[in-house]
């Protein structure tokens, strides 16, 4: 699909309230009477943010893998795409706090409004909300399952990390997280931790897939960009829409 074709199939939309503005994607499946559909959310990284609500579908397949027309066809989803102001962050920057300290902040709360605004007004399964994100979307990722665990159903981490110390409060949810081993930008270690401490919280499911030091560079890119095979890979999205919401126990 062109990108044109992608820009006339995410609808662009605005929310705006005293404090915020903040403009969103969304893409609509073909919906059938009666029907309910999943909901999968796709926060950028820091290279698309901006106001021009175009970046965040352009710029990588993070959000228009799930729009494919293969991806619909077996699982007609809804997917949203908010813009993360320029002078602003997916919750806090684990580049200025150390990673343990990393805390959801209003623009992810924002999100978590537009969620429900979406999922107010469309046919969406509220079992079945998905979130996924890629470097500074990575750490939103798992920040805002921390914000609001209760609203999902699993998450896919791309090249991020999070906050070990609130871990557990997402232990319920299943997680899937992708990190080059010599990644130049965040590294290896943020994301190895995340794993590691799910595993010691006997987490209901954490997968996690490690590209090799060189891997990268043998697809032409370079080391920060394991969004490409992530997005790409079909069990991973398989995966992702089995799942749906577990309450949590701890």
């Amino acid at each position: 699909m062109a990108e044109k074709n992608y820009l006339e199939c995410f609808k662009p939309f605005m929310y705006e309230d005293e404090y915020i503005t903040m403009p969103y994607r969304l893409f609509e499946p073909e919906v059938k009477a009666g029907e309910k559909y999943p909901l999968v959310v796709f926060l950028h990284g820091s290279g698309e943010k901006g106001n021009d609500n175009r970046a965040q579908i352009i710029a990588n397949e993070g959000a228009t893998v799930w729009a494919s027309d293969e991806v619909q066809e077996k699982h007609p989803c809804f997917v949203l795409a908010p813009q993360c102001p320029v002078d602003g962050y997916w919750g806090v920057s684990f580049r200025t706090i150390s990673a343990d300290e990393i805390r959801p902040n209003s623009l992810l709360a924002t999100v978590s409004i537009i969620i429900d605004i979406v999922a107010d007004r469309y046919p969406v399964d509220t079992d079945r909300i998905y979130v996924t994100g890629l470097s500074m979307g990575g750490f939103g990722t798992i920040t805002l399952l921390t914000l609001h665990p209760e609203k999902f159903a699993a998450g896919v981490v791309v090249c991020g990390g999070g906050n070990v110390a609130k871990l557990n409060r997402i232990k319920h949810i299943p997680l899937w997280l992708f990190h080059a081993e010599d990644d130049d930008v965040v590294p290896v270690q943020l994301s190895r931790e995340v794993v590691e401490t799910l595993r010691k919280l006997e987490a209901t499911e954490v997968r996690y897939t490690e590209y090799p030091a060189g891997y990268m560079s043998s697809l032409g890119v370079g080391p920060h960009a394991s969004w490409i095979p992530a997005y790409r890979t079909k069990e991973m999205i398989e995966w992702v829409f089995e799942k749906r919401k577990s309450v949590c126990k701890h």
